[in-house]
Parts: structure tokens; C-alpha cells; sequence
């Protein structure tokens, strides 16, 4: 707290501090003191000394304060924990082996489906991300250009590619220009 610019009160040795914080805060959680020194550098405490380290004693009820309300909040979170569990059903729970085959038939039925219906819409061609206006004129002038001599089936088949993934970008380029 000093780092940040508290400074100490002047009725505690400086040699002796650390002996008499460690007396007042003995026993009390690292997580409700580590809560209680950040409110105080941010202001949060009204406090008449606001530009000094409270006093051991201050500072020990400062910390049991937010000790008090960690232990409501934790105790809170049990609490919702435990009603969540208590209304859980018995049966159709995550652990419930049949269940869980049930979802994967269903999920597998709805993926076939779903690839199904993006096979009639494509023709049968679905491309991976639709390319930006910048790769679309590239690969037009890439297109223009004329074939080697001898072309590969592998080649011919990625050049049909492209040319499906500029058929297939190009009517959103005409909506957007609309």
C-alpha cells in the first residue's frame, strides 16, 4: 500500500509494523485482505485518513468485513449449487449413458440433414470461406490468363474450384452494389 502511495501512521515504528500487522491479521483469508487493500488504494472506504495505512485494528476490520462477505457469497453458491442438483431429474441426467447415446443419434441424424440440405443448395459444392473482393479480381486476372501446354487433372480441378468460389461470391458482390 505504500507502493501506492499510503503512508504509514506515525504512532507505529516502522521496525515494528510488520510484527503488529501480522498479530491483527492472523488468521483472517489472503483473498478478503488482498480485496480490503485494493478498496483502500481505490478510495472505496469512507475513512477520515484516506492518505494513510489504517491501524492494525482498522485494518483487521476492514478485512474480516470482506471476509464476512466472501463467506455469504460462498455460502450462496453452495446454496444454488445444492438446489440445482436437487432439482435435477433422476432420470435423462448427463451421466445417464442412454441419454447421452440418444443425443448422439440425434446430433449424427441432424448433421446428415444439415449437409443434405447444403449439398441441394450448392449443387453439391461447398466452399470453405467465401473470398474477400480483393481475391476474386485476382483470381479472375489469374483465370484470364491462358493454360500451360500440358494441365493436370488435379490442376483443371482446382481451377474449377476457383471458378465456383467467384460464381458463388460474385451475386453478393451485385447485392451489395445494389
Amino acid at each position: 500500500m505504500q507502493t501506492a502511495g499510503l503512508a504509514l501512521s506515525s504512532t507505529i515504528a516502522p521496525g515494528d509494523a510488520q510484527t503488529v500487522y501480522s498479530y491483527a491479521l492472523a488468521g483472517l483469508s489472503h483473498e478478503a485482505l488482498t480485496t480490503a487493500c485494493k478498496k483502500l488504494i481505490r478510495g472505496e472506504y469512507n475513512i477520515d485518513r484516506k492518505a494513510f495505512i489504517p491501524i492494525p485494528s482498522e485494518l483487521a476490520a476492514m478485512v474480516r468485513a470482506e471476509q464476512r462477505l466472501v463467506s455469504e457469497e460462498h455460502a450462496r453458491l453452495r446454496d444454488t449449487i445444492a438446489s440445482i442438483e436437487l432439482s435435477r431429474p433422476e432420470n435423462g441426467t448427463t451421466e445417464d449413458p442412454e441419454a447421452r447415446a440418444r443425443v448422439r443419434k440425434m446430433l449424427e441424424g441432424f448433421r446428415s440433414w444439415h449437409q443434405g440440405e447444403k449439398e441441394k443448395e450448392t449443387g453439391g459444392y461447398v466452399p470453405e470461406m467465401p473470398p474477400s473482393p480483393e481475391e476474386i479480381e485476382r483470381w479472375k486476372k489469374i483465370m484470364d490468363l491462358p493454360d500451360a501446354r500440358s494441365v493436370s487433372a488435379e490442376q483443371m480441378a482446382y481451377r474449377r474450384k476457383i471458378g465456383m468460389d467467384i460464381d458463388a461470391a460474385e451475386p453478393v458482390e451485385e447485392e451489395r452494389a445494389a
